[in-house]
């Protein structure tokens, strides 16, 4: 029962504010993992939502 109980609970959102140098080095940061999972051959999904997430 815990365990279905654990899969129910919404994500905490959380908002950070960053500087424009910061956002670039995350974006820069988030892409060149994006490639890494890409060349290993690894789905990719979840950090192309935090990119496109940064972009805005």
């Amino acid at each position: 029962m815990e365990v279905l109980q654990m899969f129910r609970r919404k994500a905490e959102k959380r908002m950070v504010e960053l500087s424009p140098n910061e956002a670039r080095l995350m974006r820069e940061a988030l892409l060149a993992f994006r490639n890494k999972l890409l060349s290993a051959g690894k789905p990719t999904e979840d950090v192309n939502e935090l990119i496109i997430k940064v972009m805005k």
